[in-house]
């Protein structure tokens, strides 16, 4: 294991086991069973656990901690700001300097004429704020999603969504959603009409699979939308901050979106989401005064953290390292691939957002590298997927060590079949 931290004890295991119990009694559970990690550190692409047991993270926390855990510019931007204020009145009568600097850089990377921004604290927000914009722009109340979407938990990001089992419970949701195959422009021809609001799409489907389309879908959908008078949202919360090897996901597609959607790695490992689009259709949020508004969003502290991320990005080269590194992780996936054909059937990704499709089901295996000490994760909407996005500093002995631990848990089921 490579790791910047001591595998050395914080807790005795008596608290360890305090905190488990406790944490079961107290926070409200949406997954069953007690938690196997009780948390001490997280550096680099390293985490800890109380006990003092290192894991390489192959998952960025679901792809949050792109340039790293605790990277020291983000840790001393944060520690700066707060000793400034935490906590303004956002959106009333202030100008707060630190959303300034965010949003004047992640307008500069968006695309043309995408310069303004609307701050929030999560990309489920995001997707409400889309929606709610498309909606008043357009004064039309229809909206088209594809087949394992995933755009958030709250009522309008849930009727977008694609999973059925979890839409079901919530209905009535917001009416008017239409769900087509994702990558068939055919479906999505027939589903655009003259009522569609927005079409709401990930560049690149992340609980859908890591799916990536074709290379004429995004821009197909680019001119449907043109020739309907629709809208095209672009879903980049787990795509953007560099997770492709780019700024955006959609940027490998040569597509400018009408809005973007961003949240996750944007606040460098804190709550801070973003609505990127143009001044006129920001506009119809001020007709009437306050038609959208916000208490937590583009927080200062978590501004002065996603400012820190962002120019951690730019200053370390790290588009380039993650094109670069996520290339050698593609190649050594594929090599697993080679040696255990009966067991991964599929590899994709680009840049550092990668899955391996497994003919089996993926969490055993998610299981079991696990209790090796790597972690991977599981999507939402492909039960067969391992995702693999590990922090965006990653080098490639951590790789090593990733796919070393792989082939083992992949040995040992092959033999445990014979």
């Amino acid at each position: 294991m490579l790791s910047p931290l001591a595998p050395t004890p914080t807790m005795t295991e008596q608290e360890v086991e305090s905190y488990r119990d406790r944490f079961a009694a107290k926070l409200s559970q949406t997954v069953p069973g007690r938690k196997e990690i009780v948390v001490a550190e997280a550096r680099g692409c390293t985490l800890k656990t109380a006990e003092g047991r290192l894991y390489l993270d192959m998952t960025s926390g679901i792809a949050v901690a792109n340039v790293g855990h605790c990277h020291p510019a983000v840790v001393e931007a944060i520690q700066q700001q707060a000793a400034r204020y935490c906590h303004v009145n956002v959106y009333g009568r202030f100008a707060v300097p630190e959303q300034v600097e965010i949003v004047e850089r992640i307008t500069s990377v968006a695309g043309p004429g995408l310069d303004v921004a609307y701050l929030t604290s999560t990309g489920t927000e995001a997707t409400e704020a889309a929606l709610k914009l498309a909606r008043k722009y357009t004064g039309r109340p229809k909206f088209v999603a594809f087949t394992r979407s995933f755009h958030g938990r709250t009522f309008g990001s849930l009727s977008v969504s694609w999973r059925e089992e979890w839409r079901k419970p919530f209905e009535p949701l917001l009416p008017g959603v239409t769900f087509v195959d994702y990558n068939d422009l055919e479906a999505a021809a027939a589903a655009i009409d003259d009522q569609t609001a927005a079409v709401i799409v990930e560049p690149i489907q992340g609980e859908g699979g890591i799916r990536i389309p074709d290379a004429d879908f995004l821009p197909g959908l680019r001119g449907l939308c043109d020739e309907a008078g629709a809208l095209l949202i672009v879903d980049e919360v787990q795509g953007g901050m560099g997770r492709s090897g780019k700024w955006f996901a959609h940027q490998h597609f040569d597509v400018n979106p009408d809005i973007i959607t961003m949240a996750k790695a944007l606040g460098g490992g804190l709550p801070l989401g973003a609505v990127i689009s143009r001044a006129d259709i920001f506009a119809t949020f001020v007709d009437p005064p306050l038609s959208h508004l916000t208490t937590m969003g583009g927080n200062p502290v978590a501004c002065a953290a996603g400012i820190a991320a962002f120019d951690t990005i730019l200053n370390e080269g790290l588009l380039e390292h993650a094109t670069n590194t996520g290339a050698y992780l593609l190649e050594r996936l594929e090599s697993v691939r080679s040696q255990f054909p009966d067991l991964v059937i599929d590899v994709r990704g680009k840049g550092l957002w990668c899955a391996f499709e497994l003919s089996v089901d993926a969490q055993p295996v998610a299981n079991a590298l696990q209790d090796r000490g790597v972690l991977v994760g599981s999507v939402l909407n492909s039960s067969g997927t391992i995702r693999v996005t590990p922090p965006l500093v990653i080098s490639p002995a951590e790789i090593d060590v990733f796919i070393g631990t792989l082939r083992t848990v992949l040995a040992g089921m092959e033999a445990a079949t014979l």
